[in-house]
């Protein structure tokens, strides 16, 4: 969903259910674009504050994968465009950060301002996604980006080890999702090939962590 920092601030937030709402509709997997006002660096993370111009600052923290280019990390005070899902912590709203890219472009701000008001009319409309199938298929502009929703599309690009994941993902029933652990006895492939296509999963949208870094769970419109 393409919000502003404004949006996010200003979501209702169900302490119980650890949900966010935004004029009664509930956001998940977020996208936005602001500029980069600081950036703190850790052994495992890195923490940027966002500024978008619609309120105080976000931090954004994107957690650092084994192996994980840090050159492709954003530098300096640019636009960076980031995808996670919001989180509060100790009444304080954050993101935790799929994805932080430089932008590079400057349309795709005033693209992603669109999208916004886009994404509010549609929402208003009476959902968030537009039928294109019988099915109960539908796509999602989302930053710019069409989502997959519904059907036999969404798994359409996956290696077979990705496809495995996601597939044992959708059938968890579990409102936590499921581990690491788990999924390494529920399917026949190494650590080292799960971890790799739980991150790919992860950076791509499809799937985000629940209560810690080791439990996931495919994002609600896969």
């Amino acid at each position: 969903m393409p919000v502003t920092i404004a949006m996010l601030l200003k979501a209702q937030h169900d302490t119980v259910n650890d949900t966010f709402k935004y004029e009664d509709n509930e956001i998940h997997l977020v996208t936005f674009i602001g500029i980069v006002r600081d950036c703190t660096e850790a052994s495992t993370s890195v923490t940027y504050k966002i500024d978008d111009g619609t309120g105080p600052p976000i931090d954004a923290r994107k957690f650092i994968t084994e192996g994980e280019e840090e050159d492709n990390s954003p530098k300096g005070n640019g636009y960076v465009k980031v995808i996670g899902h919001v989180r509060s912590f100790n009444d304080v709203r954050n993101i935790i950060a799929f994805s932080v890219e430089s932008v590079t472009n400057h349309n795709a701000v005033t693209c992603h301002m669109l999208d916004v008001i886009a994404a509010q009319l549609m929402l208003k409309k009476g959902g968030a996604m537009v039928s294109n199938n019988s099915g109960g298929g539908g796509t999602f502009n989302a930053g710019g980006a069409v989502v997959q929703a519904g059907g036999d599309n969404l798994t359409n690009g996956l290696s077979l080890q990705q496809q495995q994941v996601f597939n044992a993902l959708k059938g968890s029933v579990s409102d936590i999702g499921m581990s690491f652990s788990e999924l390494g006895n529920s399917l026949q492939m190494s650590t080292t090939q799960i971890r790799a296509a739980v991150d790919f999963l992860s950076n791509e949208g499809h799937i985000y962590s629940t209560v810690d870094d080791d439990h996931f769970k495919l994002t609600d419109f896969c």
